[in-house]
């Protein structure tokens, strides 16, 4: 639930305790002058001076937070463009617990959880949570490790009076692979647009039409890859309801194999810093991605069956990345695909053919973006395009979006703090953070205030 002060300043305690000083000093000298004036019999102007003085410090430390760069050691969100819309002190609609529902899009029927408004006499406004990449389910549950991650932005949106929709994508928890189940080869022939993002758009016509859902506030949050699918959908809704607002919560930044090529680059060259992996199998095995990935962009599905393995005779860790390199670059196994691990198809390659920063000034609706300044999955980046979620952000036009970083936190939304924890399993034991909730709270005021847009 939002906090009723409304506009609250994100400052950090150093700029409050300046804030402060910067007060008392300022006030003391106007006291001054004042006393000066009635002494004196000056005009009133005499005190302006210092009390511009105290609106110049106020405007330079609120710049701290919301001009220039964006640091991402930052120890509270750091927060440019579109200004929240500021809390209300209202009790939010009260919020139902889990439904479970259906919905279809083409020739598969979706499982999904809905939650709605305890009255719906009294219309609230809606969102449909987009799931990012892997065997994830409609809560960010794995076969091998439960993040909860979707489930707790349910539960942020019920905090705020917000009702939501979460479905399993295909090929994960109850949706499973549907029709294609017993011929899995069939969806080889279907694309991304088909098969990932026209699935969204069915989910906000089945939401919109709930009973006491608002169809004038539909909301899409998306994150991870489901936020470049998101956006796809905010640019090109075609028989979906007209969005109200759509929140990018750690999206992808750059086109798919590019952001893959950039991981697994990384990861190889930690290999060999760390003295696992020889320099010589490093390289064989970047130039076997470079080319796998160039095939896919020049080519036209079906693929030629791929040539042999750089490596033959590779083991140890050099082992493990030429398998994972051969089954998401060279792979076209269609139950992969569809939770995108096998690129080498029609699906992977519309998929790649996504360019979120290419989209993201075509977006006219209210947007909040954010990133984590400890996700090393969608980082923030430069600025630089392709280096991360602050050059998709800069591409919004005046106005529209709202960019925050919020601090210490991972891909999965818990908040690390100090720690330096790279792998999930790990972070997965440390709270949701609480930063990007008042962020999300914020942003989604403006909507349960009746002031969509």
């Amino acid at each position: 639930m939002t906090d009723c002060r409304a506009g609250t300043w994100l400052g950090d305690p150093l700029s409050l305790l300046l804030l402060g000083v910067l007060v008392l000093v300022v006030g003391a000298a106007v006291l001054v002058v004042v006393l000066a004036r009635r002494r004196s019999g000056g005009d009133r102007s005499s005190a302006g001076a210092p009390l511009a003085l105290v609106l110049l410090a106020l405007v330079a430390l609120g710049a701290v937070q919301l001009g220039g760069s964006a640091s991402p050691a930052s120890a509270a969100p750091a927060a440019i463009g579109l200004a929240p819309a500021g809390a209300s002190c209202a009790t939010p609609a009260a919020i139902g617990t889990d439904q479970d529902v259906t919905f279809v899009s083409g020739d598969v029927t979706f499982h999904a959880s809905f939650r709605g408004p305890v009255d719906p006499s009294k219309p609230v406004p809606a969102v449909v949570i987009v799931v990012g990449t892997g065997g994830v389910d409609r809560d960010g549950d794995a076969s091998t490790l439960a993040t909860a991650a979707y489930e707790w932005l349910a539960d942020v949106m019920s905090a705020n009076g917000i009702a939501s929709l979460r479905y399993d994508k295909l090929g994960t928890g109850e949706t499973g692979l549907g029709p294609y189940a017993d011929d899995p080869d069939a969806m080889l022939a279907l694309g991304y647009e088909q098969l990932r993002v026209q699935p969204i758009r069915d989910a906000l016509s089945f939401v919109a039409a709930q009973p006491g859902v608002d169809p004038d506030r539909i909301l899409l949050l998306g994150h991870s890859e489901g936020g470049a699918a998101s956006l796809v959908v905010a640019t090109d809704p075609k028989d979906a309801p007209r969005l109200a607002g759509l929140l990018l919560v750690e999206p992808a930044y750059a086109r798919i194999l590019d952001v893959v090529a950039a991981q697994f680059g990384q990861q190889i060259d930690g290999a060999v810093a760390g003295g696992a992996m020889s320099a010589d199998d490093a390289a064989a095995l970047t130039a076997w991605m470079t080319d796998g990935i160039e095939q896919i962009r020049s080519g036209a599905p079906p693929y030629a069956q791929p040539g042999p393995v750089p490596i033959p005779d590779a083991t140890d860790i050099a082992a493990v990345y030429q398998t994972t390199i051969a089954s998401n670059i060279y792979g076209a196994d269609p139950a992969q695909m569809v939770i995108t691990h096998a690129y080498r198809t029609l699906y992977g390659k519309q998929f790649d053919e996504v360019v979120p920063a290419e989209l993201s000034p075509l977006v006219t609706v209210p947007t909040l973006i954010t990133c984590g300044s400890k996700d090393f999955n969608t980082p923030c980046g430069d600025g630089t395009p392709g280096s991360g979620v602050i050059a998709v952000a800069q591409g919004f036009g005046q106005g529209v979006a709202r960019f925050v970083i919020i601090p210490d936190m991972v891909h999965i939304l818990r908040d690390i703090g100090s720690a330096d924890v790279f792998q999930p399993v790990d972070q997965v034991v440390y709270p949701f953070s609480l930063a990007l909730e008042s962020v999300i709270g914020d942003f989604v005021a403006r909507f349960t205030a009746g002031q969509a847009e």
